[in-house]
């Protein structure tokens, strides 16, 4: 019988320890997000005319950024920031993804294969606009779970596509019956309690409020291509009260669960709206670089930080929720464009680009230089944040030194 030493049985223990307080202390996740939504159309963000009574409640119980950014104005390479904690022109997504684009592959890991690859269970549950192909589906990019649709839209009630399709269940199709905010947040629960003894990543992406703007309780109003744009502020904003009706349901389901106190919950969009939309004070839109096609809101509930009904005014983007979650589940974060929001050190220094089709701009401190056609403007966004001032001519220093910087990001960027 071989002789086991002391060293040995200490090493053992230490590692077995180890592995234990680490699964102890591995958070679950649930990364809420909505589409084409208006800034100011929640009540956290200033909306006295849209109840949100849910996400309300999230802010006040976590934390609530207000200068945060999508990494794109338009979906698919937000969407691929977010899941890669990298910039569109480092993650390989830069537009928006039809069927003849390659879209999001394991090439570049998301950030389910990074928590799959710690123990968690995976879904993503909704609007995936990521790739038609097996290689750029969720299922491939470590989602062990999905359940949703790939294309830009969907209607809420027949469950088919503006071109057709319908929804998927593991890249086989499916058929249900409801309305589709419904329909995805009861499959996000009855995930959320197959094993909830095990740490899971839940990426619940919400279609609404998106075209068409089909309200609840209304079954008989199916859309085509004719009237599928016959919407109204008073139907986008039912579509969105029910959209937070469905977000206190996943929020009392972890409750009920005993999960709300080892959860951390984000809520966000994938960028800024156009049409029904209120920006607030910001101005422009959809696929465009001005604040109100990438400034968006950010609500991080963090219970294992204790930062509760706070107000946090650091330059952030979405490629920071991607490392603010894995630096959570202690993973490293050292390859990525983003930093981890829940760190007290924060670069006043730092910089953020964009590159969306011809349009670049360059956000450092208040100042914020952005190139639309042949025009190169200058803004202090603390001063003007509806960007109507062009304050270069006054500042040319200043406005020479971001054209430099963001010349020379240029050349680093994918074409």
């Amino acid at each position: 019988m071989r002789k086991i030493t002391y060293p040995f049985l200490f090493v053992l223990f230490f590692v077995t320890a180890t592995n234990i307080v680490h699964a102890q202390t591995q958070p679950n996740i649930v990364l809420i997000v909505c589409d084409y939504m208006g800034y100011a159309d929640t009540e956290p963000f200033g909306s006295t005319e849209i109840n949100t009574p849910a996400i309300s409640k999230l802010a006040e119980q976590g934390v609530k950024y207000t200068n945060f950014y999508s990494a794109a104005p338009v979906c698919s390479p937000s969407r691929a920031a977010l899941l890669t904690g990298l910039y569109p022109y480092n993650n390989g997504v830069d537009t928006n993804v039809g069927k003849k684009h390659i879209g999001l592959t394991p090439k570049t890991p998301s950030l389910a294969i990074k928590l799959k690859e710690q123990g968690y269970r995976t879904a993503f549950i909704g609007k995936w606009h990521l790739g038609y192909s097996k290689e750029s589906s969720p299922k491939a990019n470590g989602f062990d779970h999905y359940f949703g649709f790939n294309d830009w839209s969907i209607d809420y009630y027949s469950h088919k596509t503006f071109n057709g399709s319908g929804l998927y269940k593991n890249d086989r199709p499916v058929e249900v019956e409801g309305y589709i905010t419904d329909v995805f947040t009861d499959d996000a629960i009855e995930f959320i309690n197959e094993q909830p003894t095990k740490p899971f990543f839940l990426s619940l992406f919400y279609n609404a409020p998106l075209p068409p703007l089909q309200v609840p309780g209304n079954s008989e109003d199916i859309r085509n291509k004719t009237t599928w744009s016959n919407n109204t502020r008073e139907d986008y904003i039912k579509v969105i009260e029910n959209v937070d009706e469905n977000i206190g349901r996943i929020l009392d389901n972890l409750k009920n669960n005993g999960l709300f106190e080892n959860t951390i919950v984000v809520f966000t969009y994938d960028h800024g709206g156009k049409d029904y939309v209120d920006h607030g004070e910001l101005s422009h839109g959809f696929a465009t670089l001005w604040e109100g096609g990438i400034r968006v809101p950010l609500i991080i509930r963090n219970p294992l930080k204790n930062k509760t009904n706070s107000l946090n005014t650091r330059l952030s983007i979405n490629m920071d929720v991607t490392a603010t979650l894995l630096n959570a589940a202690h993973i490293s974060i050292d390859d990525l464009d983003g930093v981890d929001l829940m760190s007290d050190e924060i670069d006043v220094e730092r910089i953020l680009f964009w590159k969306f089709r011809s349009q670049f701009a360059i956000r450092q401190g208040k100042w914020k230089l952005i190139y639309d056609g042949t025009s190169k403007l200058l803004f202090d966004l603390d001063e003007d944040p509806s960007e109507r001032y062009d304050v270069g001519y006054k500042i040319p220093s200043l406005k020479d030194s971001l054209i430099n910087k963001l010349e020379l990001e240029k050349k680093q960027m994918r074409n």
